[in-house]
């Protein structure tokens, strides 16, 4: 039992090492094989935040959207549909605008997904 991590301990080394400071290192690797053998002291605090509900904006899907709108179109229609979103990038009326949001509101809340809280940390590491 004294040499297995514990759930801290895992989620502290885990956090340690930023990703963008892995994949950098990852980076600078050559492709073979290397001994690793090293000890390393993290000491430090982290803490978990409490589980919450997010709506997670990535899932939604805008694409349903666009397609539910121009599959009510003609073959005319979605050609002068094109045509009038490239004239109109900067013209488009703000209640148009409005109505677009309200729509993708709701396209977004059915995203709401549970999450883990977060967890922060206060870690430092030492090469020993």
């Amino acid at each position: 039992m004294k040499n297995e991590m514990t759930n801290e301990m895992t989620v502290a080394l885990a956090k340690v090492i930023k990703d963008a400071a892995a994949k950098d290192a990852s980076g600078k690797l050559v492709a073979g094989e290397y001994p690793v053998d090293f000890t390393v002291r993290v000491k430090g605090s982290l803490k978990k935040g409490e589980n919450y509900e997010s709506e997670i904006v990535a899932k939604a899907d805008p694409w349903l959207l666009l397609a539910a709108a121009l599959s009510m179109l003609n073959g005319v229609s979605m050609d002068a549909l094109v045509v009038r979103a490239e004239l109109a990038k900067e013209e488009l009326v703000d209640s148009l605008k409005l109505k677009a949001a309200e729509a993708i509101q709701k396209i977004k809340a059915t995203t709401k997904t549970p999450c883990a809280g977060k967890v922060t940390t206060k870690l430092a590491v030492e090469l020993l």
